[in-house]
């Protein structure tokens, strides 16, 4: 270990020993990695990977860690975080950003440039990567409405490729990444409008007083819980079923917005799983609708 600390330090990448995973999780909640790392740009995390790769050294790559929850007994083996790769090139209406740019910041340079089309990202807690890989989306608008490509490293061949358009095969809630674990994701090119920045302005203040009065954002959570069965709205139908406030735990059925579990102090990732089975149980025998979760457990 003391070797792989010198080489890690030769390679100029930041590292942090047993780190603590509930520190970087949305949620609060996780255990320790064995190691974790925090390159400052996409070359540092190519170099990470490949660094890591050799070694045999298990890993998984994280952005704001806002849609996952972990174990809470870690990790044994190194989580890369990307929250660091934060460049951002604009050209015309073509917005170039590494995959751990928030999307809130993303959204908040489109619109300084009087660029139109990330409105719906605005308030996201995620990353660009994390948004790719998930195809997130609110309030009508979605990744896959603006990315033109997405370049990731193949941790198996050492390449660094790019996916066009369709090949990305975006539906709801999912992207090609999410069948191929050895493609991590760098950064995307996307397509923007021109358009009145002052519009846009409202518009995301809009979008983000619809978010503060209607979600949980006061306390821990990991977004919305369940995916939008067809013809249904998971929030809904779990308040439908009398299941808001339901705890398990220290997690909670928030009593906010039904789609959303919220750490109320202390909580596991058990309890969370635990409140998980309860809900989707319940909402299945008394409504017939089978939730699928959208949030992924580490």
């Amino acid at each position: 270990m003391e070797q792989m600390m010198k080489e890690l330090q030769m390679n100029g990448i930041e590292w942090e020993l047993n780190c603590p995973l509930s520190k970087h999780s949305t949620l609060r909640i996780g255990g320790g990695a064995d190691i974790a790392l925090f390159p400052h740009s996409t070359e540092e995390l190519c170099r990470a990977l490949a660094f890591l790769r050799a070694r045999d050294i298990p890993t998984l790559v994280i952005g704001n860690g806002s849609n996952v929850v972990f174990s809470d007994e870690g990790y044994r083996g190194a989580v890369v975080f990307t929250g660091k790769c934060r460049e951002i090139k604009i050209e015309d209406n073509i917005l170039f950003a590494d995959a751990g740019v928030p999307l809130s910041a993303l959204s908040s340079s489109a619109r300084d440039e009087g660029l139109s089309g990330l409105e719906f990202a605005f308030g996201i807690p995620g990353t660009l990567g994390g948004a790719i890989y998930m195809n997130a989306g609110a309030y009508g608008g979605s990744m896959s409405d603006v990315c033109i490509n997405s370049s990731y490293y193949d941790i198996q061949t050492g390449e660094v490729k790019s996916l066009f358009e369709d090949a990305q095969a975006f539906g709801y809630r999912k992207s090609i990444y999410q069948h191929h674990p050895e493609r991590i994701i760098l950064g995307a090119t996307l397509k923007l409008q021109k358009g009145d920045r002052r519009q846009i302005s409202e518009t995301m203040r809009t979008y983000w007083e619809k978010r503060r009065s209607s979600q949980p954002l006061d306390l821990p959570n990991a977004g919305s819980t369940f995916k939008r069965p067809e013809g249904h709205f998971a929030g809904k139908l779990i308040e439908d079923c009398g299941l808001k406030g339901l705890t398990v735990g220290g997690a909670q059925v928030s009593e906010k917005h039904a789609g959303f579990i919220v750490n109320v102090g202390g909580a596991t990732c058990e309890d969370v799983k635990r409140l998980i089975e309860r809900i989707k149980t319940t909402v299945l025998q008394k409504t017939g609708v089978e939730l699928e979760c959208e949030i992924k457990f580490l």
